[in-house]
């Protein structure tokens, strides 16, 4: 944790954008043509299976979508990692605006993985982040890896015991707009001894001990949970899985 700093919230979200510009209509109707007989993904990461999915079946089950305001979120195509089809994700600057998925982890998890390819075509406004992916105890986001919109850098988000924010650089060059990075972060939550990993295209960018509020987790979610928090995402090839130690 020495490495880390408490740098609070960072940034704000500045002047609103018209979303018609910058997306056009987040509402529009978007046909998605899955192809049948994908190889459904797989991870090496350790734990029970709790979703693994392309998303050639034309539907984002077993996650769950929230969206609100001009937000959407569906299946897609022909922006795929592999196949034809993935997961959309678009959130704008317009009040209200929300789009996410997320899969519940059962009672019990204390270690839980996520592994998924992800494409984020459109960032926000400067000084906000696109996530990559969160973890959540109950209703508190507790880790997550985002994109900072300002330089593209990669970082890790720490919710510290106490409700503030510890923030690390993961990778100092900016992260590719319109590419396919994989991300694979695990995070063991065990109070003041929790653990988190993360690795970025391959390589590994964190392994340490971190001090989080809680001791189980109970959800993974991609995309942002709180309104204009803008971004364009694809998320193709998701594995997550669980584990009670």
């Amino acid at each position: 944790m020495s490495n880390l700093r408490k740098l609070g919230t960072i940034g704000s979200l500045g002047l609103l954008v018209s979303s018609t510009l910058l997306f056009g209509s987040a509402n529009a109707a978007m046909a998605a043509t899955c192809r049948t007989g994908v190889a459904t993904p797989t991870s090496t990461l350790t734990g029970t299976v709790v979703a693994a999915t392309n998303f050639e079946r034309n539907t984002l089950s077993p996650f769950v979508a929230s969206t609100s305001g001009n937000g959407t979120a569906a299946v897609t195509s022909p922006t795929a990692h592999s196949g034809t089809c993935s997961a959309r994700l678009i959130a704008t600057a317009d009040p209200g605006s929300v789009a996410r998925m997320s899969v519940s982890l059962a009672s019990g998890t204390k270690r839980a993985n996520a592994d998924a390819w992800v494409n984020i075509r459109t960032p926000g406004l400067a000084g906000n982040n696109v996530p990559f992916v969160r973890f959540f105890s109950g209703s508190t986001r507790i880790v997550d890896v985002f994109r900072n919109n300002s330089n593209g850098q990669l970082w890790l988000r720490i919710t510290n015991p106490n409700g503030t924010f510890s923030y690390l650089k993961l990778r100092p060059s900016s992260v590719s707009l319109s590419t396919w990075h994989r991300v694979q972060m695990q995070v063991r939550a065990n109070g003041s001894t929790s653990t988190v990993q993360v690795w970025f295209d391959g390589a590994s960018v964190l392994s340490r001990s971190v001090s989080l509020g809680a001791t189980s987790l109970s959800k993974v979610q991609f995309g942002a949970e709180h309104p204009r928090q803008m971004g364009e995402s694809y998320i193709d090839d998701v594995v997550v899985k669980r584990a009670t130690s």
